[in-house]
């Protein structure tokens, strides 16, 4: 069977990424729990990834990271070049090394989140602070944004199964 493409997946890809893009960075869908508000591009960006091919998921990858850098400040292409990794990271090993279920996209999700968080801390947080403040930060804020995050892969994992179907029929 051959993949066609379908732009009214692609347009629906297109505007998943943009709202969750727009509910992190406006506050309009609260989701935060006790501070804690997720990154949802990093679960949107796994579930794609596991469908799609290496290339796709880069591109896509930059596509989202540069979106996000434009509206960070100091960021200096961190997440253009780390969801660009992260995205080629999973679909080449959704395609090699995992099968396509939901408990490897948990894994794959959970891997993805815990990575970027642990980066951004690393690159950003080290540096100026105390070893306690960087501790306090990296158990109260980056962990638990990760994890959050990634329980989201979810309902995106099933809706992205959902496009990947409608590509093969």
């Amino acid at each position: 069977m051959s993949k066609t493409k379908h732009p009214l997946i692609t347009i629906l890809n297109i505007l998943i990424f943009f709202i969750s893009l727009l509910f992190y960075y406006t506050g309009i869908l609260p989701l935060s729990i006790k501070g804690i508000t997720p990154l949802l591009i990093l679960p949107i960006l796994t579930a794609f990834s596991i469908f799609n091919s290496p290339l796709t998921s880069a591109i896509t990858g930059l596509l989202c990271g540069v979106f996000m850098d434009c509206n960070a400040l100091n960021s200096y292409c961190f997440n253009a070049i780390v969801l660009v990794i992260l995205g080629t990271f999973v679909a080449v090993s959704s395609n090699n090394l995992f099968n396509k279920n939901i408990f490897s996209a948990m894994v794959l999700s959970l891997v993805v989140a815990v990575f970027y968080f642990v980066l951004q801390w690393a690159v950003f947080e080290t540096d100026n602070i105390t070893i306690n403040d960087s501790l306090t930060y990296l158990l109260k804020y980056a962990f638990p944004t990760a994890v959050y995050s990634a329980v989201f892969i979810i309902p995106f994992y099933y809706l992205y199964r959902y496009f990947e179907r409608r590509k093969e029929s």
